[in-house]
């Protein structure tokens, strides 16, 4: 099918083991393609993946860091993640974050924590406490 409506479409977790990343995306033959939301003052724990990523910022800012580099970058911004590379995606506090996802097919949309010994996404003081409840739920059932 090329014709994809992101409104229709399910959404779902990408990385739920390390992430709050949520979305949809489109699996080509080449490029994983998609939109993905993260709630204010949640994101990511280090993680890697094989596969080259790049995402550009919709909306609100995401603090990024790569291979310890770290960066804020707002709407508009790009940003580029070498395969393999270290890196954490955070929403800053002050609102959600919308960014587009073009990832390589070589492997898929989640990645890998570094830190394999908890289960669970990044929960600033700053999220919502629905949102971090939903998360903590997610991690719970995850683990066990």
């Amino acid at each position: 099918m090329p014709f994809y409506d992101p409104e229709t479409m399910e959404q779902k977790l990408a990385g739920a083991s390390y992430s709050t990343s949520e979305g949809v995306w489109v699996d080509g033959e080449r490029v994983i393609f998609g939109v993905i939301n993260k709630p204010a003052g949640t994101g990511s724990r280090p993680h890697r993946h094989p596969n080259e990523q790049f995402i550009f910022v919709q909306q609100g800012s995401l603090q990024a860091m790569i291979d310890g580099e770290r960066k804020t970058v707002g709407k508009g911004g790009i940003i580029h993640i070498p395969a393999n590379s270290l890196h954490s995606m955070v929403a800053t506090d002050d609102e959600d974050v919308i960014f587009i996802v073009a990832k390589d097919t070589t492997w898929q949309i989640e990645g890998v924590a570094e830190d394999d010994s908890s289960y669970g996404a990044y929960i600033g003081e700053g999220a919502d406490a629905s949102v971090a409840a939903r998360f903590r739920d997610i991690a719970e059932k995850g683990s066990g």
